[in-house]
C-alpha cells in the first residue's frame, strides 16, 4: 500500500511534463497602410447592414440569421466539436465501473431433505491513466481549438449568409429600376413604330425604316423579358437565404433610393488578423495540429496506469462475510512498434507544416480582399459618375434627334443610332448602380463584418 501511494504521488508529479511544441503565429509580411486611402467613413461593427439605412434590409438580414439552412448546421457542427471535447477530456479523470452478481442453488438429495444456497458478491473498480507526458492535456488542447474553430467558421458563414441577403436584396431593388426603365423605353420604341408605320403608309419612308424600328422594339421586349426573369431567380435565391419557400417572400421597396451608400472606414491591415472569422478559424487548425504533435511525442514514452478494485461477498444474501480491496499500478513502454509512432509523428509535423502555409494564404487573401473591394469601391463610383452622365447626354441626344427627324434635318438611320444609344446608355448606368452597393458590401465582408475573435465563444 506504501509503495503503491509512493508510485501514485510521483506519477501525477509527473503529469505535468508536456512535450507539445510551442505555438508561435506564423509571421505573414504585414503592410503598414492599403494602397488606397479609406480612413474616414463608418467603423465596421458587427451589425454593419445597418448602415445601409434600410429597415426591410434589417428585417430580412435578422430573418436569415434565425432561419437560414447552412447557419443551423453550422450551430450543429459547433455541438459536435464540443462532444468532442468533453470525449477528450474524460482521459483527464479517473473512471469507475461498477459490478455484480448473485447465484441461487437448490440440493434434493436422495435422502428427501432439500437445501438452497444464494450468495452475491458487488464490487467498484476505478482506473486511472496518469497523464505522464501530455498526450490527454495535448487532445483536450487540439480538441478545444477545434471548438473555437468551428464557432469561427459559423461566423464566417454568417457573415457570407448576410452579404448574400444584402446583395441580393439589392439585386432585386436595382431590377425593379431597370424594369421600370425598360418599360419606359418599350413605350416609346412602340410609339417610334407606330410613327414610322403611319409614314409608310403614307409612302414618306419604306419598309426597310419600318423593320429597323421592329427590330428595336422586339430586342426591349426580349430584354425586359430578361430582367424580369433575373428578378425571379433573385426572389428564389432570397428565399434560400431566408430558410423558406419563394412563395412566402416578398420585398416592399421598389428602388434604391431609400437606401443609403456608406462611406467605409478600412482601419489598418494588421487588425484583419483579429477581425476575419476565417483567419481566426486556419489559427485554431494550426493550434490544433500543434497540439497532436505534443500527442504524436508523448506516444514514445511510457504510459501508467493506476487501479483500485473493492468487493463484497456474501453468503448467503444479507449477511456480509467478506471484503476484498486491491491496488494495482502498471507502467507500459513501446518498444517495438514496426515505425508506427515515427510515421505518427512524422505526419503530425508535416500536417502542422500544412496548415502554417495554409494560415499565411488565409491571411494574404485576406488582405487582396480588402485591397480589392477598396480598388472596386473607387471605380464603381467613378465608373457610375461617368455613365450618370452618358445616360442623361444619350437621351439629350435622342430627344433632339427626334425633334430634327420631325424637321427632316437627319434621316432615320442617325434617329436609330440615337435611339440605340440611349437603350443601351440607361440599362448600363442603372446596372452598375448595383456595383457600387455589393461593392460596399464586399468591403464590409473583406474586414470582418465587426467581429473579433472570442467574441463569439
Amino acid at each position: 500500500m506504501k509503495r503503491f501511494l509512493l508510485v501514485s504521488v510521483a506519477a501525477l508529479a509527473l503529469s505535468s511534463c508536456s512535450l507539445t511544441p510551442d505555438y508561435t503565429r506564423p509571421d505573414v509580411g504585414t503592410p503598414a497602410a492599403w494602397h488606397i486611402d479609406a480612413k474616414t467613413g463608418v467603423n465596421v461593427t458587427a451589425d454593419w447592414w445597418g448602415n445601409f439605412n434600410s429597415t426591410e434590409l434589417n428585417a430580412l438580414i435578422i430573418r436569415a440569421l434565425e432561419n437560414n439552412n447552412d447557419l443551423r448546421a453550422g450551430i450543429h457542427r459547433i455541438e459536435q466539436a464540443r462532444a468532442s471535447l468533453k470525449i477528450a477530456g474524460a482521459d483527464m479523470y479517473p473512471s469507475m465501473d461498477g459490478s455484480g452478481n448473485v447465484s441461487w442453488s437448490r440440493n434434493n438429495p436422495t435422502s428427501g431433505k432439500t437445501t438452497s444456497e444464494n450468495s452475491g458478491r458487488a464490487g467498484v473498480g476505478v482506473a486511472y491513466e496518469v497523464d505522464l507526458f501530455g498526450a490527454n492535456q495535448a487532445a483536450v488542447d487540439a480538441a478545444t481549438a477545434n471548438v473555437e474553430g468551428a464557432v469561427a467558421d459559423r461566423q464566417a458563414l454568417a457573415l457570407t449568409v448576410m452579404g448574400d441577403v444584402a446583395t441580393t436584396y439589392f439585386t432585386i431593388l436595382n431590377l425593379n429600376e431597370r424594369i421600370d426603365i425598360a418599360e419606359s423605353n418599350l413605350k416609346i420604341s412602340r410609339e417610334v413604330l407606330r410613327i414610322v408605320q403611319a409614314r409608310e403608309d403614307a409612302g414618306s419612308v419604306s419598309g426597310l425604316e419600318v423593320a429597323q424600328q421592329k427590330t428595336i422594339v422586339a430586342n426591349t421586349e426580349a430584354g425586359l423579358a430578361s430582367i424580369r426573369e433575373q428578378r425571379v431567380n433573385a426572389y428564389n435565391a432570397l428565399a434560400v437565404l431566408l430558410g423558406q419557400p419563394p412563395q412566402t417572400v416578398a420585398v416592399q421597396a421598389k428602388d434604391l433610393s431609400g437606401v443609403t451608400l456608406p462611406a467605409i472606414a478600412a482601419g489598418q491591415p494588421s487588425d484583419l488578423l483579429i477581425r476575419r472569422p476565417d483567419i481566426y478559424s486556419a489559427e485554431m487548425e494550426l493550434i490544433a495540429a500543434n497540439a497532436n504533435i505534443g500527442a504524436a511525442r508523448a506516444a514514445f514514452y511510457p504510459s501508467l496506469n493506476l487501479g483500485l478494485d473493492w468487493s463484497v461477498a456474501a453468503s448467503p444474501l444479507g449477511d456480509p462475510t467478506a471484503t476484498a480491496l486491491s491496488l494495482a499500478s502498471a507502467l507500459t513502454a513501446p518498444i517495438f512498434q514496426g515505425r508506427r509512432l515515427e510515421g505518427g509523428l512524422e505526419q503530425a509535423t508535416a500536417r502542422q507544416m500544412e496548415l502554417a502555409e495554409t494560415y499565411r494564404k488565409t491571411v494574404l487573401v485576406a488582405f487582396q480582399e480588402v485591397e480589392d473591394a477598396l480598388a472596386a469601391i473607387r471605380a464603381s463610383g467613378e465608373r457610375q459618375t461617368a455613365l450618370d452622365i452618358a445616360a442623361t447626354e444619350s437621351r439629350r441626344a435622342w430627344e433632339l434627334s427626334v425633334k430634327q427627324y420631325d424637321a427632316g434635318l437627319i434621316d432615320f438611320q442617325t434617329l436609330l443610332d440615337a435611339q440605340r444609344s440611349m437603350l443601351s446608355a440607361d440599362d448600363t448606368a442603372r446596372s452598375a448602380r448595383l456595383a457600387t452597393y455589393t461593392a460596399a458590401i464586399t468591403l464590409f465582408r473583406a474586414l470582418g463584418g465587426g467581429w473579433e475573435s472570442g467574441a463569439m465563444r
